[in-house]
């Protein structure tokens, strides 16, 4: 079998298919390259690339093996399950230093922009041993499958926060000569995956707490409330919607919004609902998904009855005071799923993008309107200041800019942003671009908030034009609102009261189970600090600790709530496994440690979450009646 067939087969063995993919690339794939074999001095084959114009070598004459070397010695010690990022096959000594180097086994993501290269590795590289010592995966451009989007869902899944400090990448040598635009794409994604995975940490740790707690105080609104996906049926696809923020912007153009009212389906953001009524504009929804977004910001009587979509952990004040319909999404919380999924099978999830403005225009896009106009949506501190006025403050005042990220403005040239605003500006140039590129030219957005930055794929309008051109039929929203039923029937209604009634109990009981885990964690440190350790005991417990750990987890509806607000102290045990002991004695001790810490805040939080929701409880059967 020659060393192609032998490749083949390891790679198909993990990567089903894959050989068939292969195959079949090499019968489609016309070659953009040349590929010349040549002989170091020292005897070994390089090859070197003819690319259009210019040809470069993928490996020196001389000391081939050594640069490969340097480089493996620079890395250093890698942790297990560590990610390795490398972008070329041509030098296979990269590859070939990497594994052999490394003792732990690691996660190595290859990326090879030219399919040929990648066949002339198979062709000449084993492949088997390195893959069995290591995870290897291949993105390999012109494969089935394998483009854009899959890498960086590879991405996604094998870099996360607490493999942050762990991760390592290179570009091998001559690879951004031959393949600058793929190099640079490479890298971007990399280097996005890390800011979102950076922020999404950041997040956590600034809600962790309130989030949770609102959401427990939210959760009982769902009995009574309303599914994103019951817009669908009512909101007429065919009239454009209005996403309102409250960009300093939305100071010139906010009293054209009157001509567009009962002509399109007008949705404000939280921050945009006070200068909205002031100027006598009700919009005919608003929005709110920031769960410490003070109560002030809403706290107008005529707010209270407009109706609300709403993160379930969003402020609890807010939806306290909000008396009007309330809609809710998907988000992925156990707690809430149980009673959203019971009222309608179909998932109905929003894009949050990170602020309340992306939410409300993912929203409108999976309702179904084709058509979206923005609206205040300024990304950028347009005449140096944050908000339009009457946000915040009667009139906002100009802040110092100085040393702002600057970028290119919709009106003006460039416009100062933050760091912040600027992820929520690529969010929407992504989310648009791949919204084009599903529905192949019939979604439209017009960017009508008359300065800030610009985003791209949008059509730049006066508001006052999009209006007259886009809101040509009348509608009315409440009308439309108005023919829905709460998601819950009477029956289903009934049973989501239990269900709440129940959850105090279900927190108790992983208090419980925490607590007897947390046992079995001493009796394994204890196990390992004998001086010659009973292997049979030792296994025995930690089998013992698995099952005890599997119960813990599969109460899912308090135990994620529990964990989420664990989030410090989850990211710093997760980020320790990297870390390993020199024996299994001293492993176990770590586990030990590990274990009676985790355990000990899982029992503590859920008997306190376990009280709060109690006493909630308590307190809303004595108001009802």
């Amino acid at each position: 079998m020659s060393i192609f067939e032998e490749n083949l087969k390891a790679l198909s063995a993990v990567y089903p298919q894959m050989d068939q993919l292969i195959k079949e690339a090499k019968e489609k794939i016309e070659p953009e390259i040349e590929i010349i074999e040549e002989t170091s001095y020292s005897g070994e084959r390089i090859i070197k690339i003819k690319k259009e114009d210019r040809i470069c070598y993928l490996n020196g004459k001389r000391n081939i093996e050594e640069p490969a070397q340097i480089w493996v010695e620079t890395v250093g010690h890698l942790a297990t399950n560590s990610p390795v990022f490398i972008m070329g096959l041509g030098n296979p000594n990269y590859l070939k230093k990497l594994v052999e180097g490394m003792e732990n086994r690691i996660a190595i993501i290859i990326y090879e922009p030219s399919f040929q290269i990648f066949l002339d590795f198979l062709e000449h590289v084993p492949l088997q041993r390195w893959m069995e010592k290591h995870l290897m995966v291949f993105w390999v451009k012109g494969l089935e499958g394998l483009d854009d989007k899959a890498m960086d869902d590879i991405i996604k899944r094998i870099l996360r926060y607490e493999t942050l400090r762990h991760y390592r990448k290179l570009i091998l040598p001559n690879y951004d000569v031959l393949f600058p635009e793929e190099a640079v794409s490479f890298l971007r994604m990399i280097n996005e995956v890390t800011k979102d995975v950076t922020v999404n940490y950041l997040t956590q740790m600034r809600f962790a707490n309130v989030s949770i707690t609102n959401l427990l105080d939210n959760v009982k609104y769902l009995c009574d409330g309303f599914k994103t996906t019951q817009l669908v049926k009512v909101i007429p696809n065919d009239i454009p919607g209005i996403v309102v923020a409250a960009g300093p912007s939305l100071n010139k153009n906010i009293q054209e919004l009157k001509k567009a009212k009962g002509k399109a389906l007008i949705i404000a953001v939280d921050t945009a609902i006070k200068p909205l009524l002031a100027a006598g504009i009700i919009p005919d929804m608003f929005t709110i998904v920031d769960g410490k977004k003070p109560l002030d910001l809403v706290q107008k009587e005529s707010a209270k009855e407009i109706p609300l979509v709403t993160a379930i952990n969003a402020n609890s004040e807010i939806l306290k005071y909000h008396t009007g319909m309330k809609f809710f999404y998907n988000e992925g919380y156990a707690i809430a799923e149980q009673i959203l999924v019971r009222a309608d099978w179909q998932y109905g999830g929003v894009d949050t993008g990170g602020s309340v403005a992306t939410s409300a225009f993912s929203l409108l896009y999976k309702i179904g309107l084709t058509r979206i106009i923005l609206v205040g949506q300024d990304l950028a501190f347009t005449g140096n200041r944050s908000h339009a006025d009457g946000t915040f403050e009667k009139v906002m005042k100009e802040e110092n800019t100085a040393g702002f990220i600057m970028v290119e403005g919709n009106v003006e040239k460039e416009v100062p942003t933050t760091a912040s605003l600027k992820i929520y500006l690529e969010w929407y140039d992504k989310y648009i671009e791949d919204i084009l590129e599903r529905e192949k030219g019939c979604f439209r957005v017009i960017n009508a908030t008359e300065g800030g930055a610009k985003i791209k794929n949008t059509e730049i309008m006066t508001l006052h034009d999009a209006i007259e051109k886009e809101c040509t039929k009348e509608v009315d929203i409440q009308e439309c609102l108005g023919r829905l039923s709460p998601m819950l029937d009477e029956e289903s209604r009934k049973w989501a009261v239990e269900y709440l009634d129940d959850i105090p109990d279900k927190f108790f009981q992983l208090a419980g189970d925490a607590k007897k885990a947390k046992k079995l964690y001493g009796k394994l440190d204890k196990v390992c600090n004998k001086r010659n350790m009973d292997s049979k005991e030792y296994l025995s417990v930690l089998k013992k600790i698995e099952k005890s750990i599997k119960k813990i987890e599969s109460n899912s509806v308090v135990y994620q709530l529990v964990n989420e607000t664990m989030v410090g102290q989850r990211y710093v045990l997760l980020a320790e496994q990297f870390e390993h002991e020199d024996s299994v004695q001293a492993e176990g001790k770590e586990m030990a440690r590990e274990g009676m810490i985790y355990t000990k805040y899982v029992s503590e939080i859920a008997e306190l979450f376990g009280e709060y929701m109690k006493e909630l409880r308590e307190k809303e059967s004595l108001e009802e009646k």
